[in-house]
């Protein structure tokens, strides 16, 4: 039964025909009933794939009903943010020609941190930079830091001043 290759490429190839059980022989007869034991029942794929079709339909009618409500919903909203924008501009400015706190947030959220100006002197050895009002906060930035990276020292610098503020 078993053939062996060619002398040269090191390799038997093995051709035997392996041995077919009952039930894949029926399955090739174009039996389509499953076997579960004694008891055998006809499998009607037709009426099966029925429900699924069904079920999808209704999933991408649904799906698509949602996407469109959400971009309803984003233009509804849309359209309230730039109807409260219109109506709080002149309260706040009549609030701020009054000199009265207005109770409405501003453009800043309140975790959004405070807004900070700097004051920036150049030095023999390096760049001086302090917060504006915060004379504690004043530091000296060496030049090679500076040549290296100006935004690693400028992070650098910000780290320092954010520890100082908590």
């Amino acid at each position: 039964m078993a053939k062996k290759a060619k002398k040269g490429n090191g390799t038997a190839k093995v051709a035997v025909k392996p041995e077919q059980p009952q039930d894949a022989k029926k399955a090739k007869s174009g039996d389509t009933r499953q076997s579960q034991g004694d008891n055998r029942q006809p499998l009607d794929l037709v009426a099966l794939r029925k429900p699924v079709l069904a079920a999808k339909a209704k999933l991408e009618t649904a799906e698509a009903e949602a996407k469109s409500m959400v971009q309803k919903a984003e233009v509804l909203v849309d359209e309230a943010k730039a109807g409260y924008r219109e109506a709080l501009a002149p309260y706040r400015e009549a609030c701020r020609k009054a000199g009265v706190q207005c109770e409405f947030e501003a453009g800043r959220s309140t975790n959004v941190s405070p807004k900070v100006s700097f004051i920036i002197e150049k030095a023999d050895k390096g760049i001086r930079v302090m917060v504006k009002g915060k004379p504690d906060s004043e530091e000296l930035i060496p030049i090679a830091a500076l040549k290296a990276s100006v935004n690693k020292a400028a992070y650098a610098y910000y780290a320092v001043f954010a520890v100082m503020l908590s």
